[in-house]
């Protein structure tokens, strides 16, 4: 087959026509409720759905239900197993109160509105479509390839659209794979863009390279009960590019907690910007706890795709975890079909990726522990975008090399005793296990800015340098922390140190004196924040400290 290159961006008005092209007629609607008693639970009989319970048959003939369903059979939960989805043709808000008003229900709520979330040496494909795949160089995929290019071993999930299994960057990587029918192509593009963004072939001669490189694909349609499909089947990683609402459910988190439980990591798309109506919004599944929610940045860690354009940028929110390349960045959607595309959708494959070459070497690591390294190592962010964005883009951009070298530095699972606790110990490092024979990470300062005046020879009436933001550093530890953290800058200098919480918001800020070289402070909640030190309107320095 003839291969070549398309150029295209795809738009929101080409995801929403698509869509809208699968979406269900405006009359049908879908619930999630929990049915008490066992014995009410409807079942089919003459093409009919009958209940033994008076109350239940009276709400399934007034509201024409259609269908009931287990909503998540593959849970363990017993509670999750009582948990049905009823589709009636109806008014949805209408049903879901008559149902919570019922003794036979309890906890309706509407169904989720599963929605795609686009908008070593030099592999020898590389660079064969793209002349340049700013989004792997970006995250350093060539050096941490240097140290690993993953195991087939390790197998990463993908809940998605649908997937074209004749692509030629999808032979040989999966290792099952389900498809949905009666879907759109979109959902097949979607899908097959995300899989081969995670762990397509690489250095095969074709197509193009993934940062999961030898890792395996397990590939799975949208939904909950896929990714509890995805979990009880082995995978260690699993990518949801796709919202299911913007409302929070206790029936998502019970989910998501029983597939952590596993040892399962779980990477979502944070939302496209325009996602559940703007982009301080939370999207979920991406928001729950328990989920790496990754947000997008562009070529120069940009968070805006046209800097200057805040409406140009996708979801930043307190529950953002990382960022990674989001915007324009090298996709395949079909046999032959190499494009750009924008979409958080296309930013957490990369995360995904990396995780699997970090299962690969070890692959003990809890998802508690990854997600620790990615944030410690992840490179900054907030000094190259709008204060705006403070707190709201995570611990920073995704560095493969830098989160793969760390683990790489870690005691491997076969040295490590049977006693080994999960416990969060060890100043300096705060995200292994207490024998894990890590040496705890140097307090790092930050780089050098230099003095736009270049006078370093400028002295206040204290003789001290007035121009320090040329040779001030400072440096920030234990990071991670339980609560407290330590201060230290290496000049005398009278500066304003303010903090900024989860949200983005300043919650302390307090005058510094240039008698004193340390100061501490006690972080409460668990988060990521921003410590800045601000002098005359300058940002002096700035560092994120991650709060376990």
């Amino acid at each position: 087959m003839k291969k070549f290159t398309l150029t295209f961006v795809l738009s929101s008005s080409f995801l929403f026509t698509q869509m809208f092209a699968f979406a269900q007629s405006n009359s049908e609607a879908s619930v999630w409720v929990t049915i008490n008693k066992t014995e009410a639970v409807p079942t089919l009989q003459n093409d009919q759905w009958r209940s033994a319970d008076a109350q239940v048959q009276k709400l399934m003939r007034d509201f024409d239900v259609v269908s009931i369903n287990k909503a998540v059979p593959d849970s363990k939960q017993e509670a999750l197993q009582k948990v049905y989805e009823l589709t009636c043709n109806c008014d949805g808000d209408a049903f879901t109160a008559a149902l919570n008003r019922s003794e036979a229900f309890s906890q309706a709520e509407p169904a989720p509105q599963y929605d795609l979330l686009s908008s070593s040496p030099e592999p020898d494909d590389y660079h064969l479509q793209f002349n340049q795949d700013y989004a792997l160089d970006l995250i350093n995929a060539q050096n941490a390839w240097e140290i690993t290019t993953g195991n087939p071993q390790v197998i990463l999930g993908v809940s998605d659209g649908s997937f074209l299994e004749q692509h030629e960057d999808l032979q040989n990587k999966y290792v099952s794979l389900n498809n949905s029918q009666g879907v759109t192509m979109y959902y097949y593009y979607h899908g097959t863009a995300v899989a081969t963004g995670v762990a397509g072939s690489t250095n095969n001669g074709s197509g193009k390279s993934a940062i999961g490189y030898d890792c395996k694909l397990a590939l799975n349609t949208i939904g909950y009960n896929q990714m509890l499909q995805l979990a009880y089947g082995g995978a260690r990683v699993i990518n949801v590019s796709w919202s299911s609402g913007c409302w929070y459910s206790p029936y998502y988190q019970m989910i998501i907690d029983e597939i952590t439980d596993l040892g399962v990591v779980i990477v979502a798309s944070a939302g496209n910007g325009g996602t559940c109506g703007g982009a301080d919004n939370l999207v979920y599944p991406s928001a729950l706890d328990g989920v790496i929610s990754v947000t997008s940045v562009g070529p120069n860690d940009n968070h805006e795709r046209t800097m200057g354009d805040p409406s140009s940028t996708h979801q930043h929110n307190s529950t953002v975890d990382l960022c990674a390349p989001g915007y324009d960045v090298a996709l395949t959607i079909a046999p032959g079909v190499y494009m750009t595309g924008n979409g958080s959708s296309f930013a957490s494959p990369y995360v995904t990726g990396t995780i699997g070459l970090m299962l690969s070497i070890r692959p003990c690591l809890t998802p508690e522990q990854i997600e620790n390294i990615l944030k410690l190592t992840a490179s900054d962010v907030y000094s190259v975008n709008p204060a705006d964005y403070y707190g709201k883009l995570g611990a920073g951009r995704l560095d493969a090399s830098a989160a793969v070298a760390y683990v790489q530095n870690m005691t491997a699972c076969s040295d490590l005793t049977s006693t080994s606790s999960p416990t969060v110990v060890g100043t300096g490092v705060g995200v292994m296990s207490a024998n894990n024979g890590v040496e705890p990470i140097a307090p790092r300062y930050n780089d050098q800015v230099e003095d736009q005046e270049n006078n370093s020879n400028a002295r206040d009436e204290n003789g001290l340098n007035t121009n320090s933001l040329e040779t001030f550093t400072a440096k920030l530890f234990p990071n991670p922390t339980n609560g407290n953290v330590n201060i230290q800058w290496n000049t005398p200098q009278n500066f304003q140190l303010e903090v900024y919480g989860p949200t983005g918001a300043l919650i302390d800020s307090k005058e510094i004196s240039h008698s004193t070289k340390s100061t501490s402070l006690d972080i409460e909640h668990t988060g990521v924040y921003i410590i800045r030190m601000i002098s005359d309107g300058q940002t002096l320095w700035h560092q994120r400290v991650i709060r376990l």
